[in-house]
């Protein structure tokens, strides 16, 4: 009997992008989505009844998109946080009055006005994960070439790692593992991403530690929207048993859950024999703080300052506040390379004038110092505390700094940071771990497959959302061939209609009325609701209908217009043999 091979598949679902590596059956392989993008857009949109979805890289750009487009689909799994304590904090989250689509958090749904129905976050982000899928096993299918062995992966062999803030609920982590269920993956689970770091780390400087050393690393990571902020050690085995010599039993064993053992280099070592740890001391998460929240402050800032828009009637979440918010992100970058910014958000103002957005660094610091600059401060604080501070981190302190997530990039990020763990202005921060750490690490962590245990209520709902994806999946593939269809009819009659004028065989074509009646009835059947509401099969026979037709009229045209592709063929076939 063969032993089946499993795809690790690490995963993190960010705000607006969502990352993805392949374990080391593929050497840790960045999977790139259908268009080449090293990361897929967290987003669904709704194109209409008679549309496929369009999801993940298809989707609408959330920025422009309408209330058809679903984006920050993680965020809605843990929508139940704002307002909640986290981490000791009482946390809001900003970002909610810009949503565009229909979220009634109180059903825990979103409303699409397109298929007017609802559904669940459970099973959006069910949606989305399915995209995901169907790019890793093209990744996979890449990779393995033309290998036709029983270790071919299926959908059924991949096994999902999600990365995920050690503050996410238990129901948050389940309703990550339902909607990889009702993906069709059977095997998922979640892991706090922290410990993705932490494996991350040890792979990479594990070696570096000699005997009797340790190193103490802070781990900033921010995103959009969430920030996370870890304490850890790197320490050598050697150290790491002399220490566990020196506590009581139940101590030791409550320790271990927070060490990272040593992951298999090749069996590699160091010179000394020895292999390192990493110990998690600490983490600290936050799920409405990131980015995004700098944004948001602009956004209030120039609403409130600036004479053309204070007067200007609209809503956060209305199209014109959607340009002004993006415009306030292009200027937060752009702070980011420069002392002073400016930047054009055109007709937002009143009477739909252009309207100039302009900051330096000092006036956005200022605007953020409570909202932004403040909080993190107070989760490093935490952080440090918690790791048990000069006992646990020894006469080294924090000796070096990672930095990771595009938050980490903004200059008064990175000197809050300084400020808060004392560091010169000339302190060089590190940035060994990049935006896909967290997914290598969900990928490089070792797990066995194991049953999720579900109880009868929760199944049901699991069955349910399965059906239901696997039924808008099928629907999903039959209008995507009904588009194949038309887009082949419509090609069809433009290119008779330009044949007439470009066409060397053009005095072949008919020149009666009864022909160009036939090009314009088709031309308004492919936009009447006999077209739209026709089935896959009746298209088919739609399709065939036309090229009898065409064949009737234009008989002698296609004759030799095939002739002539013949021809060429065999002029460029003896060319090749001469040559």
């Amino acid at each position: 009997m063969t032993t089946p091979r499993y795809v690790t598949v690490g995963i993190d679902i960010g705000t607006l992008n969502t990352k993805v590596t392949l374990g080391p059956t593929h050497d840790h392989e960045l999977v790139r989505n259908a268009h080449g993008g090293h990361v897929t857009p967290t987003a669904v949109t709704f194109a209409g009844k008679s549309r496929a979805r369009l999801l993940g890289e298809d989707a609408t750009e959330v920025a422009r998109a309408d209330g058809n487009t679903v984006g920050m689909l993680e965020r809605l799994l843990v929508d139940s946080l704002d307002g909640e304590i986290v981490d000791g904090d009482i946390n809001k989250d900003d970002l909610a009055e810009f949503l565009r689509f229909d979220w009634r958090k109180g059903e825990g749904t979103v409303y699409i006005p397109s298929m007017d129905e609802e559904f669940t976050s459970t099973a959006l982000l069910a949606m989305f994960l399915g995209r995901i899928k169907r790019n890793v096993l093209s990744t996979v299918e890449r990779l393995d070439g033309d290998r036709k062995d029983s270790d071919m992966s299926t959908s059924a062999d991949l096994q999902f790692v999600f990365a995920v803030p050690p503050s996410y609920p238990e129901s948050t982590r389940n309703a990550l593992v339902d909607a990889a269920y009702a993906a069709s993956i059977s095997n998922s689970t979640v892991i706090d991403s922290t410990s993705c770091i932490a494996t991350v780390y040890e792979r990479k400087f594990g070696d570096s530690v000699v005997e009797n050393d340790k190193r103490n690393i802070l781990v900033v990571d921010m995103g959009h929207a969430r920030t996370s902020v870890a304490i850890l050690q790197l320490v050598n085995n050697a150290e790491l048993a002399g220490d566990e010599m020196d506590v009581d039993e139940e101590k030791s064993n409550e320790e271990e859950k927070n060490i990272i053992e040593p992951i298999d280099r090749d069996n590699s070592t160091d010179k000394s024999g020895s292999i390192s740890k990493v110990k998690i001391l600490s983490s600290v998460s936050c799920p409405t703080l990131g980015a995004g929240n700098i944004d948001i402050v602009l956004y209030h800032h120039f609403r409130a300052t600036l004479p053309s828009l204070a007067k200007a009637e609209f809503k956060s979440n209305s199209r014109s506040g959607q340009k002004l918010l993006e415009g306030c992100r292009i200027l937060k970058h752009l702070l980011s390379m420069l002392p002073e910014g400016n930047v054009t958000v055109e007709t937002i103002g009143n009477n739909e004038m252009d309207v100039k957005l302009s900051a330096s660094r000092e006036l956005v610091k200022q605007l953020c110092q409570g909202e932004v600059l403040d909080k993190l401060k107070s989760m490093i604080e935490k952080a440090l505390t918690k790791s048990g501070g000069v006992v646990a981190l020894g006469e080294e302190d924090i000796s070096v700094v990672e930095l990771t997530g595009g938050g980490c990039r903004i200059p008064m990020i990175q000197d809050a940071i300084r400020d808060v763990i004392g560091k010169a202005e000339d302190f060089v921060f590190s940035r060994s771990l990049d935006d896909t750490s967290l997914a290598l690490g969900a990928a490089m962590i070792p797990y066995s497959v194991e049953a999720h245990t579900v109880d009868a209520e929760r199944e049901e709902t699991r069955t349910k959302l399965l059906e239901t994806e696997v039924a808008l999946a099928e629907k999903d593939e039959q209008l995507r061939r009904k588009d194949e269809i038309r887009n082949q009819i419509e090609s069809h009659i433009l290119e008779l209609r330009s044949a007439r004028h470009s066409s060397a065989h053009s005095s072949l074509l008919p020149k009666t009325d009864e022909f160009n009646s036939f090009l314009d009835g088709t031309d308004d059947w492919l936009f009447s609701d006999e077209c739209e509401e026709a089935s896959v099969e009746q298209m088919i026979e739609k399709w065939t209908q036309i090229q009898g037709r065409t064949q009737e009229f234009c008989g002698d045209y296609l004759a030799a217009k095939q002739s002539e592709a013949d021809r060429k063929d065999r002029e460029m076939e003896e060319e090749a043999q001469r040559a």
